[in-house]
């Protein structure tokens, strides 16, 4: 069993998004810019951690574990 120790103000609540279509040729527009867009929010899911990380107080560890759950 998982217990969360996730803080309700730092989780986001966003509408869903139907996308249900696959990305599968690397030279259309299309998935160029998908991929750009999700290396683009892991290089800033990265950075955030890395500067929760050196906030240097307690606190701050249970906000890089909640990041870094959604990640998964």
């Amino acid at each position: 069993m998982y217990i969360s120790n996730e803080i309700p103000e730092m989780i986001a609540h966003l509408e869903p998004v139907n996308s249900c279509f696959c990305l599968t040729d690397a030279s259309k527009p299309d998935y160029i810019f998908i991929t750009s867009l999700r290396k683009r929010f892991g290089q800033f899911l990265h950075l955030a951690s890395i500067s929760l990380r050196q906030q240097g107080e307690e606190n701050t560890v249970d906000a890089v574990q909640i990041l870094v759950s959604r990640l998964l």
